[in-house]
């Protein structure tokens, strides 16, 4: 299976680059130089990274209101709720919430702009992934995190309903503590929305 195009080709201006010069303080060149040799790279490769994440994720996160949680304060919320409700939450509340972020974020809500969200989500975020495959007309899209079966449930309901309204198929669903997949054939005669 090949994976399936999520963001367009980068424009020539992202492969461009332009030197810059800035001063930082010995104790922040001291921490860049440790980390981009933690991660097995260069600190310029470092600095990019740190600032792609500052614009392509928390900026813009920042600016919609998304709230970051401690993962022991969310699993002990998702505790206290019942499987029915977190299953009703997955469907009503999160593909409605993906549609609402992939439009502030792109000021595109299509399934593009929702799974063009989703992969910088992923990339911003390494405790929950998404990957989506294609050969030919069979999609697989599979979330993983390290939330727990309560987390998994909403996934689960979330994609589900995700597939259902953008592609108008029932996907096969499956799910595990930490990974939930939907398998799917889209007609070709009709193209998501």
């Amino acid at each position: 299976m090949k994976e399936a195009a999520l963001l367009s080709d980068a424009s020539k201006d992202e492969r461009k680059t332009r030197l810059r010069s800035i001063r930082v303080s010995e104790s922040l060149a001291h921490s860049l130089q440790k980390e981009a040799a933690d991660e097995g790279t260069t600190v310029n490769a470092e600095i990019n990274s740190i600032l792609s994440q500052h614009f392509d994720w928390h900026k813009k996160a920042q600016e919609f209101g998304i709230a970051a949680i401690p993962k022991p304060l969310l699993k002990s919320m998702l505790e206290g709720l019942d499987d029915e409700t977190l299953a009703r939450i997955g469907r009503e509340v999160i593909p409605a919430l993906w549609k609402e972020i992939a439009e502030f974020w792109s000021l595109d809500s299509s399934l593009n702009g929702i799974l063009e969200f989703q992969s910088v989500r992923s990339k911003s975020n390494p405790n929950d992934r998404i990957r989506v495959t294609q050969e030919e007309n069979r999609y697989a899209i599979v979330l993983s995190h390290d939330l727990g079966p309560k987390w998994s449930i909403i996934m689960k309901n979330a994609l589900q309903e995700y597939v259902n309204r953008s592609f108008h198929v029932e996907p096969r669903m499956s799910q595990g503590e930490s990974v939930v997949t939907a398998r799917f054939k889209v007609n070709s005669r009709d193209p998501p929305t």
